[in-house]
């Protein structure tokens, strides 16, 4: 691994010195306080596993379904805080055998467990949920979902909430602090539909009214706001680089009207992947693949599922942010958003007030990747 050069730290302390100055008399509101801090009912247990169940149903444009949560007892505590924002509401919560009292907060749900809650006991309860969840077209910047239709009219749907939340639509411990150790994601979505989301696909299942289960399978610990579901007509093609760590799988699902399109330009990702693991080491989820999935809207992080949508075209949507000639060279969302797998998702803030850390790191890495050519 290759030292990245002292100049850096005066790019850090800049935005340091802005973080600072723009948040100055800013005012929070107790809704603030229970998504941003390790609140009481948070602290007392530390998450293990989710098993996230839903039905996407692009008619109505709803989830529906349940979460398991599987924690580990950290010190004593009866009430525990999960996290979903209106107009998404918990319909029920049980410990498996009995059925749970909660109270709702706004945007937080406190829930009363009733079995004692012994040191390093690992419990586990299932929450279960529904609604319509925000509508953006402003993704990821704001909102959480996108229902789109791609060129043949076929549904085009994505999920992404970096900084709003993943309690936008699923009911989880929202908080960058505490990562399940891994996850599985099933997704039922209509028959002629394809589902991708996080991970590796470990089957699919056909059920009887015509719709599909997607079933994928983390097996790394992951932030909640990486968790995300991408719905469309995909075609699937995949190669394998031989990295750091040995031959690292690599996915693309992307629309059908695009392939030949993708399987020109996503050549961009060995080179991404080659000159990252020469400055930062083995890509980091090696067990869980690499995955670049047609998005609705430009582009985001998500953890070993990166979606992109930036046209098939080098630059920013075909600009050059850089102002230098340099930033047409390459695919921005692919070598940005493929840069925080190393700095976001391995190596990640404990705090979201801290998230500006990431962004400083990758906006440094697209210089180390043109210097690398």
């Amino acid at each position: 691994m290759k030292k990245i050069p002292p100049y850096l730290l005066a790019v850090l302390i800049l935005l340091i010195t802005f973080t600072a100055f723009s948040a100055e008399n800013r005012s929070f509101t107790r809704q603030d306080i229970l998504r941003g801090s390790i609140t009481p009912e948070r602290e007392w247990w530390d998450l293990a596993y989710y098993h996230l169940e839903i039905k996407v149903d692009p008619g109505s444009k709803t989830i529906a379904g349940k979460n398991t949560i599987q924690y580990r007892v950290l010190k004593p505590g009866q009430i525990m805080q999960i996290d979903l924002q209106p107009p998404m509401n918990i319909t029920a919560v049980s410990d498996g055998k009995t059925a749970l009292d909660y109270i709702r907060d706004g945007n937080a749900y406190f829930i009363t467990l009733k079995k004692q809650q012994n040191i390093s006991e690992l419990n586990s309860i299932v929450v279960s949920y529904e609604g319509k969840p925000r509508e953006s077209d402003r993704l990821p910047w704001h909102g959480c979902i996108a229902w789109k239709k791609d060129a043949n009219g076929k549904d085009f749907i994505a999920t992404a909430n970096q900084g709003d939340g993943a309690s936008l639509w699923w009911p989880c411990k929202d908080h960058p602090k505490d990562e399940p150790e891994h996850m599985l994601i099933s997704v039922n979505v209509p028959g002629n539909l394809t589902e991708v989301s996080n991970g590796r696909l470990k089957k699919i299942d056909t059920l009887a009214d015509g719709t599909r289960t997607f079933h994928w399978y983390v097996s790394n610990p992951i932030n909640d706001y990486c968790v995300n579901i991408n719905i469309g007509d995909y075609v699937h093609f995949s190669e394998v680089y031989q990295g750091e760590k040995g031959p690292l799988d690599c996915d693309y699902w992307v629309l059908r009207e695009s392939l030949e399109k993708a399987k020109s330009h996503f050549k961009q990702v060995p080179l991404m992947l080659k000159a990252f693991e020469y400055w930062f080491g083995p890509y980091p989820f090696y067990e869980d693949s690499y995955k670049l999935i047609e998005v609705p809207y430009t582009g985001m992080e998500h953890q070993s599922s990166i979606t992109y949508g930036n046209g098939y075209a080098n630059g920013y949507r075909e600009k050059d942010v850089s102002a230098s000639g340099w930033g047409l060279k390459f695919d921005f969302i692919i070598i940005h958003e493929s840069g925080h797998e190393w700095f976001a998702n391995n190596i990640s803030n404990a705090d979201i007030a801290y998230m500006w850390i990431h962004e400083a790191f990758i906006a440094y890495s697209e210089n180390l990747f043109v210097d690398y050519y």
